[in-house]
């Protein structure tokens, strides 16, 4: 059984998201909405749950590693080794917002999290409803969009559950999400940051926040 929370996200209170970050907090995996699209969420510190979410990711690489969603800038250092100069001027232009900055991570994070080059990726929700969420749970959730690789990202909790009812624990559904682009991905994790995936944001307004960013 999947259960369905409906939720006003004008109106969302924390009573109101208690079922979800009770199934969070229980190493769950629910299914909520971005800025963009539906997006499966589980905590980053819940292996198994990580791990179920890259059984529903079917067909998507392992070295592909899922982003993390908080709630704030001071969250970041919870999964960041360190944030210099280019990336305290991204986070503070740029989010809450549809902006991915991929960082030195923790030792210790779980290996769907960690790039390569043993970057996390990390971007605060724009949503209000989600960011509460975080609060809640207290800990980052993932972000990657509720469908098996490849397919299309869905903008409804009907088209999740069309897919995946029965598959996870429970959808968030407060209605159509805006369907926007995915979030840019910028690498800040040495000297020079670069644009490791294009996006919602325009270049032009990254390089003018940013002078030294450099393109992929």
């Amino acid at each position: 059984m999947t259960t369905r929370l409906a939720i006003e996200p004008q109106k969302a209170s924390f009573r109101d998201l208690t079922p979800a970050a009770e199934a969070l907090l229980d190493g769950g995996v629910i299914v909520g909405p971005t800025q963009s699209f539906y997006a499966f969420m589980a905590l980053a510190d819940k292996p198994q749950a990580l791990e179920r979410v890259a059984q529903l990711k079917a067909g998507r690489a392992l070295d592909q590693p899922f982003l993390l969603l908080i709630d704030s800038i001071p969250r970041a250092a919870c999964y960041a080794r360190e944030t210099n100069g280019s990336a305290k001027l991204l986070m503070d232009h740029f989010w809450p917002g549809l902006l991915t900055l991929l960082f030195t991570g923790h030792n210790g994070l779980h290996p769907l999290l960690l790039g390569k080059a043993n970057t996390v990726g990390l971007r605060v929700e724009g949503l209000t409803l989600i960011r509460q969420l975080i609060r809640m749970v207290d800990r980052g959730v993932t972000g990657t969009s509720a469908n098996a690789h490849q397919a299309a990202p869905p903008t409804t909790a009907d088209e999740v559950l069309a897919n995946f009812y029965g598959r996870i624990d429970l959808i968030i559904d407060a209605g159509p999400t805006k369907g926007l682009a995915s979030s840019t991905i910028i690498d800040v994790s040495g000297a020079e940051p670069w644009i490791f995936r294009r996006g919602a944001i325009p270049q032009a307004e990254l390089e003018a926040v940013c002078p030294n960013l450099r393109r992929s």
